[in-house]
Parts: C-alpha cells; sequence; structure tokens
C-alpha cells in the first residue's frame, strides 16, 4: 500500500533533487546568446508537452519507471511490489516532477528575476512546496543552461552521425543500424541512459549470445531471431562484434554526455568450442589446378573465361588473380588500384595502397584508412607483362581505374571480385567454405610461415599492423623498408613454376591486355 501522504513527500522530494540539477551553472555562450537561449527555451517547452502527452494517455517510458523506484526508495516502498494502480500513481507524480521541472527551467531561462510559482497544486499552488524551497539557492540563480535529457535514442542518433562524419558508411554503417534497432526494440529509445539498468543490460547481452544463424538476413524482431536449444548460432565472432559495438556507443555517451556506463565491464564470453572458420590456403596441386583452368590456359572471349579457346588476353580478371597470388593484398584494395599507384622506375619497384578519388566518383575504401601501405612489386609480376600491362591500360583508358572490367560493390568495394571468384572456383571444383578472394591472402601467409619466415616480416607484407608490435622498439623507426619487404616475398615458393605454369613472361604477341 503506499497513501498519498508518502507519495506526496516522495514526489516533492524527488523534484527538489531535479531543482538542485537544473540551478547547475552552465552559463549560455557569449557569442551566440540569443540563439542559444532561444534553443533551450524550445527545447523545454518541447518537452514540457512531451510530458503532457504521458499523462494525458497514462503512457509511461521505462525511464519513468526507475524515476518511479528512485522516488520511492528513500521512503522505503519498492515500486515494483506495489498493484498496478499504486504503481500508475507513482509514475503520474515522477512524470509531474519531470515536467515542473521544466517549467522551473523555461521560467529561469525566461523570467529569471521573478518569483518561481508552481503551476501544478502537488508543488504548491502559490509557491513552492517546502522541501523544494530549501533547496533553492540563497540568491536567485544565474540564467543556464540545462542539458536535455540523454535518451537511448538521441544518443544513438548524435552517435551515428559522428560515426558518419568520421568515415563509416556502406555495411559498417547498415550492419551497426541494425544493431541499435535492435537495442531499441528492448528498452524503450525515451529511456534516458542514466535510467538504464544492469538487468536491461544483461538481457540484452544475453539475446546477443543467442542470436540464430542467418538472423542478420531475416526482417523478426530480435526475440525472433534467437536460437531454440540445438539450433545453430551466429558465429560468436560476429556476435562478439555486436557487443562490442553496443559497449563503443555506451563508452562514446559516456565521454561526451558524461553520463555513467550502463553495461560497464559486463562479460561476453563463450565461442571457445566453436569452430573459427577461415578459408583454407590453396595446396600446391590446388594452384596448379586453379592456373590450369581455361583463364590462364586460354579461353573463349573476354566474356566466356570459364570456357576453353585460343584467347590469351591478359586482362582485369587474370591480373587480380596474379597480384594477390604474389601480394597477398585484400580483393578491396586490389579492385581500386589506379594506374598511378604502380612505381616502376624505384630502386625497388612497388605499388601504393592509398586514400584518394576513384574515377566513379566514390572515396576509396580501404581497412589501411587514411594511411599509406606500400608492397614492393615481386619480380614474376614484371617478368608476367605486370608494366607493360599498367602502360597499354594508361594509354587506352587513363581515366579509369586498372582492372576496370570487375564491378565495385554498393556496400563492399570487393563485391565484384567475390561474386566472380567465388563462381570461378565452384566451377573448377576448387571451392571450400569461405573461398573466394581471401584464399590467395590465406595462401602467401601460410607459404612465407612454411619458408620460416618471421611473422614481424609476414605483416609488413600483408599490412596486418599491431599484430606484432608487442614492445616499445618495435613502435619507433616506422614501417620496414622496401628492401627488406622485398626480400621477404623473394621466400614466396609456391611449389612449382607459376610464370610457366602461366605461359611464359610477357609476350606482346601472344599477350595482349
Amino acid at each position: 500500500m503506499l497513501d498519498r501522504d508518502t507519495l506526496e513527500e516522495a514526489a516533492n522530494a524527488y523534484f527538489a533533487q531535479l531543482v538542485r540539477e537544473v540551478d547547475q551553472p552552465r552559463d549560455l555562450p557569449a557569442d551566440d546568446y540569443d540563439n542559444a537561449l532561444a534553443v533551450q527555451i524550445e527545447q523545454s517547452e518541447n518537452e514540457i508537452e512531451r510530458y503532457d502527452g504521458h499523462l494525458r494517455a497514462h503512457s509511461y517510458t521505462d525511464g519513468d519507471r526507475n524515476a518511479a523506484r528512485a522516488m520511492l526508495k528513500p521512503m522505503g516502498v519498492d515500486f515494483d511490489e506495489l498493484g498496478p494502480d499504486g504503481q500508475l500513481a507513482a509514475l503520474s507524480h515522477v512524470v509531474r516532477a519531470k515536467r515542473q521541472q521544466m517549467r522551473y527551467l523555461l521560467h529561469g531561462l525566461q523570467t529569471p528575476a521573478s518569483q518561481f510559482i508552481a503551476d501544478d497544486e502537488l508543488f504548491g499552488s502559490r509557491s513552492l512546496a517546502p522541501a523544494v524551497q530549501a533547496a533553492l539557492p540563497a540568491s536567485d540563480p544565474k540564467p543556464g543552461l540545462l542539458r536535455p535529457e540523454v535518451t537511448l535514442g538521441s544518443s544513438i542518433d548524435k552517435f551515428m552521425a559522428y560515426q558518419t562524419k568520421k568515415g563509416w558508411k556502406g555495411s559498417m554503417r547498415d550492419e551497426t543500424m541494425r544493431l541499435f534497432g535492435w537495442l531499441k526494440e528492448e528498452i524503450d529509445p525515451d529511456t534516458p541512459v542514466e535510467s538504464i539498468t544492469l538487468a536491461q543490460a544483461q538481457a540484452f547481452r544475453d539475446c546477443l549470445m543467442d542470436l540464430g544463424k542467418g538472423a542478420q538476413g531475416r526482417k523478426l524482431p530480435l526475440r525472433q531471431k534467437l536460437a531454440f536449444p540445438g539450433q545453430e548460432r551466429l558465429k560468436f565472432a560476429t556476435r562478439q562484434r555486436y557487443w562490442r559495438f553496443t559497449k563503443l556507443l555506451f563508452k562514446w555517451i559516456e565521454d561526451e554526455e558524461r553520463v555513467p556506463d550502463p553495461i560497464g565491464s559486463l562479460r561476453f564470453e563463450g565461442g571457445r568450442d566453436e569452430v573459427q572458420e577461415s578459408p583454407e590456403p590453396f595446396t600446391t596441386d590446388e594452384l596448379k589446378r586453379f592456373l590450369r583452368s581455361p583463364l590462364f590456359t586460354g579461353y573463349k572471349s573476354p566474356h566466356r573465361t570459364k570456357q576453353v579457346g585460343d584467347c590469351h588476353i591478359r586482362g582485369g580478371h587474370w591480373w587480380s588473380a596474379i597480384i594477390m597470388m604474389f601480394t597477398g593484398m585484400r580483393a578491396g584494395d586490389v579492385v581500386q588500384l589506379l594506374p598511378t599507384d604502380f612505381v616502376f622506375d624505384a630502386s625497388v619497384p612497388h605499388l601504393i595502397i592509398q586514400p584518394g578519388l576513384l574515377p566513379e566518383g566514390k572515396r576509396k575504401s580501404s581497412k589501411f584508412g587514411q594511411k599509406k601501405h606500400i608492397v614492393p612489386l615481386h619480380p614474376s609480376l614484371l617478368t608476367l607483362g605486370l608494366r607493360q600491362f599498367v602502360a597499354g591500360r594508361t594509354k587506352q583508358n587513363p581515366k579509369r581505374r586498372l582492372l576496370y572490367e570487375i564491378a565495385l560493390g554498393g556496400n563492399r568495394q570487393s563485391a565484384g571480385m567475390t561474386k566472380y571468384w567465388s563462381a570461378f572456383l565452384h566451377e573448377f571444383k576448387l571451392y571450400k567454405s569461405r573461398r573466394a578472394t581471401h584464399v590467395h591472402r590465406h595462401t602467401v601467409i601460410a607459404l612465407l610461415r612454411a619458408a620460416h619466415v618471421a611473422g614481424e616480416d609476414i605483416a609488413a607484407i600483408v599490412g596486418h599492423y599491431g599484430s606484432y608490435r608487442e614492445t616499445m622498439t618495435e613502435r619507433y623507426g616506422g614501417p620496414q623498408g622496401l628492401e627488406r619487404k622485398l626480400a621477404t616475398l623473394a621466400k614466396l615458393d609456391h611449389g612449382f613454376d607459376v610464370v610457366g605454369a602461366l605461359g611464359g613472361p610477357y609476350d606482346p604477341k601472344v599477350h595482349r591486355y
């Protein structure tokens, strides 16, 4: 049971606390005082209207319920043990206190020199109730800024706007928005972040841990995406990534809004018994079979590269595979190469993975971000005619990407490469789980490791920065020089004569581009 006197006393004490929060000095910026003041007045009026709507509809949020629990706790009353009528009364009182807080703020912004008179009889018909009056400062408060309530929904919007400015786009942005959509299903977006409970955070964490296989693609509510006992779950690495981005959101809110992180150090454990799938590298026999396919031995036409014929044009698809075979580059970096990314006349010929603008008008997208990554050109690439290929394409199509016949993806730049090579490997019985373009990267790393190359040197070639930088000494001196990188690539041994298997050195009479 909750008697009326206890409830009104709790509401007045809670309102007194809200008044103290408003009276924190937050001076308006002198250089834009009028605009900042107008914004605060408009926000306060909008909040009052929102609270009026809650009261009229008797519709309350999880944030209101958490506030009601906090309001009643000093009175020794447990909100969750009240009956429906008692809970409804407590919720209406807590929202009336919040609404009156906005009225008090609006008064301070518009008429700070006059006495504040509450318009809700709960807090005094002509002046503030005693508990509230005692909370006021002795002198008139300075007009200041009250930070608008930091809700989950508004915080997600700000976080995504911030990350978009930093460069988040495509699949990363889409996946993150899907994750936050699930979060808003579990926690009302109007909930103040500081009111999110540990139980709510744990419940969302547990949902992520139980996501079923294929959950990303099904347009169902989060709770309908969970795996039943015995059903296969989404890969642990993916579920763990979702939790990592959830933590990133709340850490950002803590740093930007000074609101305590509600999930703190909650653990996300598991995955020890799950197979970490990664594409198997090619064996020597598989590489030989790969290079005996029509694309490399002679194909029907540029549009029928999987059928046997007499065409020996070393075009974009041909070079995309060979470049990956001798560099271990990611498909997305290969497909975005421009002729100007190649430097053939240096003491060590090389290519540069670097930011820039693509002819399609899109900016380059790479895991290297704004950093440059330099890859020496293996001598076999030069023997096979890479220099002539780049020069010829520069002359023929100076304003296009080097491998222009391979389409860029909408979200992932590598989508065109993945589609082509996945179908190619299926066609010639070389496909295994997750094999497409990344198989060449794994093969290069496996071959260098088999040649007893140090992990640090392998990382320098493929660009796994940070993997082997475990000491302060290794952080100094900048990236490895090209001579050392070239010496590493010289140890790349595919187990047979690749140049011979590809038809020998470049011959302009045979190998067109």
